[in-house]
């Protein structure tokens, strides 16, 4: 399934870094406007499903006018997505206005975590049964004909390495940063698997909270707990004859380790309020971008556990470190991202080239999926120019002249803000950063990830 696109729309940098590292965190896809206008302009090349709205914008703080002028932009648009509004200075009028005008949700800041994400995933849940009830009159999304292939030697040989275990049902642990390419490689490996026929059930162990974890990985009855008002099939069910992928799994807490162990160790499991031991039939992948080697030497990772699910470890390079890869991948993308669209796909100027050589790709193959979709979308000419790409550069590894080129000042202007939001929580809380990630709305593991983006010192 396509991973949700949330649109935030807020003149408040600050508020939209805040909300789209949360949500990133969640596995939405994030993107951002800083305007109704600019709303508009995305809304009108990209596909949205949830709008995070600011109702006060450039014309005033407190009346909600821009946001309700917006909403009624929105009523007369072809599917137009869900609108949850947000705004610091609510008022029941403002809320009953926006609701006849179609949002579907009103939420005052500083919101909870908590309560935003699950106000998301009911309208989801929502669109989900909508799209199911109009199936019949909607298209399969058509993907570019083959796999790609990798160019670089690294990769190649790594390729070669997994297609020896690919019909094994050895237990595969793959490592490497964030956006590197594991579920990718994941889904290469359930294809060319002897399960290749049964299901690919992916879950995010960073998701799962301590009071839902065997629900959602076994299962529950009718009745086994408050709010088990039906039974829920448990992903272990779900990838039964098929592999489960467990994304994140650095992140699950120890108590939850214990009992993934006991699964892994035993391979069998009992459906939540049901005495029925069941037998698993999956073949496990797990994927991390932390060093799971040193999670178990700060003892914040089982020992055990490491051992059952890294049979084999394989490390996946960052996209900087292929060279070879750069360029064939991100034509295979704008391809990509051209069919998907119903649009034809273009060449690349000779500085686009030399800049995506050059760029060092902090978000990897994630990072160009997303820059090359919007150099397709941004595009005017008969080929992808230097300006449509929008590269976010970092200055310690490329030219301040090759920044002036491809990198728009207020894009820098971010970067600078995010490092300086980080700083400013880490001094808040004294280094520890357990409650910086929090005050942030980050995970330990987030957070750990942008310090070493910036070069900042770890506190406790």
């Amino acid at each position: 399934m396509p991973v949700p696109c949330i649109l935030i729309v807020d003149d408040n940098v600050e508020v939209r870094l805040s909300a789209a590292y949360f949500l990133e965190d969640q596995g939405f896809e994030v993107i951002e406007a800083d305007s109704p206008h600019s709303a508009k302009q995305l809304l009108s090349v990209k596909s949205i499903d949830i709008i995070l709205l600011d109702m006060n914008f450039a014309r005033d703080t407190t009346s909600g006018q821009e946001g309700l002028e917006f909403l009624t932009w929105l009523q007369g648009q072809q599917r137009a997505p869900a609108v949850l509004c947000i705004t610091g200075w609510g008022s029941v009028k403002l809320a009953v206005q926006a609701l006849q005008l179609g949002a579907s949700d009103f939420i005052e800041k500083p919101w909870q975590n908590a309560a935003l994400l699950k106000a998301i995933q009911q309208q989801l849940t929502l669109q989900q049964k909508q799209h199911s009830q109009l199936s019949h009159t909607l298209c399969p999304t058509i993907e570019p004909a083959g796999e790609f292939r990798w160019q670089s030697a690294s990769m190649q040989a790594l390729e070669r390495q997994l297609l020896r275990l690919a019909h094994s049902d050895a237990a595969i642990l793959l490592c490497g940063e964030s956006g590197v390419g594991k579920s990718h490689l994941v889904a290469w490996l359930h294809r060319h698997s002897a399960r290749a026929t049964g299901p690919l059930v992916n879950v995010n162990m960073g998701a799962l909270s301590e009071s839902l974890f065997e629900s959602e990985l076994f299962g529950h009855v009718k009745g086994a707990f408050t709010d088990a008002k039906q039974n829920r099939v448990g992903r272990f069910t779900m990838a039964s004859g098929g592999t489960l992928f467990m994304d994140e799994i650095a992140t699950l807490a120890m108590p939850l380790q214990a009992k993934l162990l006991r699964v892994l160790e035993t391979g069998e499991y009992e459906v939540l309020g049901s005495s029925q031991t069941i037998r698993s039939d999956v073949r496990l992948i797990c994927a991390t971008n932390a060093d799971l080697p040193g999670c178990v030497t700060q003892g914040t990772f089982r020992q055990d556990l490491f051992y059952r699910i890294n049979t084999f470890l394989f490390e996946l390079p960052p996209l900087r470190e292929r060279q070879a890869d750069i360029i064939p991948l991100a034509s295979y993308l704008l391809a990509k991202h051209a069919t998907r669209y119903g649009m034809v796909t273009k060449p690349m100027d000779e500085k686009v080239v030399h800049a995506l050589q050059t760029y060092p790709w902090p978000g990897n193959i994630r990072e160009l999926s997303h820059v090359m979709e919007r150099a397709l979308l941004m595009s005017e000419g008969s080929q992808i120019e230097l300006q449509d790409c929008q590269l976010r550069l970092a200055r310690s590894s490329i030219s301040d002249e090759a920044i002036s080129q491809t990198l728009p000042a207020a894009t820098g202007t971010l970067a600078e803000m995010e490092r300086r939001m980080i700083m400013d929580a880490m001094t808040q809380e004294g280094g520890v950063i357990s409650q910086a990630a929090q005050k942030l709305g980050l995970t330990k593991s987030s957070l750990y990830r942008r310090l070493d983006k910036y070069g900042l010192k770890h506190g406790a």
